[in-house]
């Protein structure tokens, strides 16, 4: 299988990183046992740009990552020089909050509560992290956080309302986010298309059902146990599922496929 360079592109919260502590200690030392040139470790997340790189680099490993929910691609040149820095595939976040506040209806952009109008407090409170954190988890260029105060078919007519202007919410365990109409997914493709498909196989790792079209578009589909998730949208989907949570659950679940690849 040390032909074929493994490409894992995996979500963060939940899934690499323990939901409410954030801690990845067994990740850490994972990481160490495996060929970085064979095993590319790909953080595909909603976090932030800022947010990534200090993940990297406590990770202490360098590599391509996707932030925001699919809108930009970092470092492709990592695995091969000739390939771009950055490729970003949303719209900035201005124009997005811009076609939003023009079209919405103020009914409902009313019970729209984004995350960066809100006090510290409320800020630290939404978003579990602490307060030296908040201002890298909001220094976003394309994506815009919101917590929903409406009815279930408020928020059902909301989403429908956003689709129909050319732009997406997606939905975290924690808040809402308003951005282009960009996935995990449909960046994983645009990644894939730089690459000879023939010398790469991909894993695909996450937790909730933002992650979904991540996993429908990986050779390898696993699924992190959630007890915080129904899971709805992964019924009778053949994927790899362990039965830890994140961070053994990660672990757990790159060790089954490496095995299911002969990887030693």
């Amino acid at each position: 299988m040390k032909n074929r360079k493994i490409l894992i592109f995996t979500d963060l919260d939940g899934s690499m990183l323990h939901r409410e502590t954030f801690m990845f200690d067994e990740v850490k030392e994972f990481v160490k046992e495996f060929d970085k040139n064979d095993l590319i470790i790909i953080p595909n997340t909603s976090k932030t740009q800022i947010e990534i790189e200090n993940f990297l680099e406590e990770l202490d490993i360098s590599c391509p990552y996707i932030s925001e929910n699919g809108s930009s691609i970092h470092m492709l040149s990592i695995i091969d020089q000739r390939l771009p820095n950055e490729i970003v595939l949303s719209r900035k976040k201005e124009e997005i909050l811009e076609i939003f506040d023009r079209n919405i209806e103020s009914n409902l952009k009313f019970k729209c509560q984004f995350v960066n109008n809100l006090s510290n407090f409320k800020k630290i409170e939404i978003l579990g992290l602490p307060k030296s954190k908040i201002n890298d988890a909001l220094n976003r260029k394309y994506t815009l956080p919101f917590k929903f105060t409406g009815t279930r078919k408020e928020k059902e007519y909301l989403f429908n309302q956003v689709l129909n202007l050319g732009l997406k919410i997606q939905e975290g365990d924690r808040v809402l986010n308003l951005g282009d109409e960009v996935s995990k997914g449909l960046a994983i493709k645009k990644f894939i298309s730089y690459l000879d498909k023939d010398d790469i196989v991909t894993i695909g790792i996450g937790d909730s059902s933002n992650d979904i079209d991540m996993l429908e578009v990986a050779d390898f589909p696993c699924l992190i146990k959630n007890n915080e998730s129904n899971f709805n949208g992964f019924k009778n989907k053949n994927y790899i599922r362990s039965s830890l949570e994140a961070p053994s659950g990660w672990v757990e679940v790159v060790r089954l496929v490496l095995t299911k690849l002969n990887y030693n």
